[in-house]
């Protein structure tokens, strides 16, 4: 037991030393590297989550509680790498559920996910609002009348 918690230590110095403050190591119990992934934009709870290293852009969006109804799928963005400007890779999540896209590309620690609100639905906003702004007028001529 000793003898993994020493592999594990070392480990963890090993990485620290190489630069990629990204990792977390959750103790001396054994448990896998887990990564810090930030997820943004269309999901249930946006915010930065601990993956267990080798997760997918699936897994961030199944952590963070996966898309809400509003989510644009085939417009989900991620961002990573360590240059200036990080790596952008631009993914389409609807045909990969379809079976037709590609495989899901794996993240690097302190990876951006960005899942994009769908524009398609804009219609049913703008009669939202003048179904509402039509209710206020005839309240208002309703007053005015008595």
């Amino acid at each position: 037991m000793r003898l993994i918690h020493a592999l594990l230590a070392a480990s963890a110095g090993l990485v620290l030393a190489s630069g990629l403050q990204g990792y977390q190591f959750p103790g001396q119990s054994g448990e896998e590297i887990m990564i810090s992934v930030h997820v943004w934009g269309e999901v249930r709870t946006p915010g930065t989550h601990l993956l267990p290293i080798g997760s997918d852009l699936i897994a961030a969006i199944s952590e963070a509680g996966g898309p809400t109804a509003d989510a644009d799928l085939d417009d989900v963005r991620l961002f990573q790498g360590v240059g200036d400007p990080p790596v952008r890779i631009e993914y389409d999540l609807e045909s990969f559920l379809e079976g037709r896209g590609p495989v899901p590309p794996m993240l690097s620690p302190g990876a951006t996910v960005f899942v994009s609100r769908s524009t398609s639905d804009w219609w049913k906003e703008a009669l939202d609002v003048a179904y509402k702004l039509l209710v206020t007028a005839n309240l208002v001529w309703i007053m005015l009348e008595r």
